[in-house]
């Protein structure tokens, strides 16, 4: 936990009693922790398992906004205890957090200042990487928008396995990622599937060459 960017700059035993301020949630493979539009009652942090986060347009269509892992907070809103989730988390797999009530929050950060600036870095970094994203779907064909989602999920949530790194990811989740459809992604999967720089999987991708992957990406249209 003390290696979280929401507990940085704070000594292990600051961090220990701000722990023991939480309580613990188990979540199941695809559980909701919780949803779009239901008042933020709690702060969340993943203590194992990773989380996606999707937001739902007024059509239905799923975007995901970011994939969490271990030590990322999930949910923040410590200015304000009545706000709405603006998206829905989600668990991708077994996963265990650590749950703070707000109010008790509130309190926390009076006595350890450093957690506001921390969730406030938190937050700027987030919203730059959202922006990042934003600029590759205006300005990058599809095939780069894929290669660069695939090479930074590698480094954020993929698993070394026999040969590279392992992206537990389905195509539709690939697509609602990239601003692309599943035909698309499908197509630009097997062409590097048959260059030999990723592996796919039925509900994942193995990334065996992340530098010809970027490659590839140029050199298709």
């Amino acid at each position: 936990m003390c290696a979280s960017a929401l507990f940085a700059g704070l000594s292990q035993e600051e961090c220990l009693e701000i722990a023991s301020c939480a309580s613990v949630r188990t979540f199941a493979r695809d559980e909701l922790l919780f949803m779009q539009g239901q008042t933020s009652h709690h702060l969340v942090m993943i203590e194992t398992g990773s989380v996606k986060l999707s937001q739902l347009s007024s059509s239905g269509s799923e975007v995901i906004l970011r994939l969490s892992v271990v030590g990322d907070p999930v949910s923040m809103h410590s200015e304000c205890m009545s706000c709405s989730h603006t998206c829905s988390a989600r668990a991708m797999e077994k996963c265990r957090a650590l749950v703070w009530e707000y109010r008790k929050l509130q309190d926390l950060m009076v006595r350890y200042p450093q957690i506001r600036k921390n969730i406030g870095q938190i937050t700027s970094g987030r919203l730059d990487e959202l922006q990042e994203r934003f600029r590759e779907v205006a300005t990058e064909k599809v095939a780069a928008r894929l290669a660069l989602a695939l090479q930074r999920l590698s480094k954020q949530v993929g698993k070394p396995t026999r040969g590279g790194m392992e992206v537990s990811l389905s195509r539709e989740e690939l697509a609602q990622m990239t601003g692309t459809t599943l035909f698309t992604i499908s197509r630009i999967l097997s062409r590097w599937a048959e260059k030999g720089i990723i592996l796919p999987r039925r509900e994942a991708v193995v990334v065996l060459d992340a530098q010809r992957l970027g490659q590839a990406a140029a050199e298709d249209i």
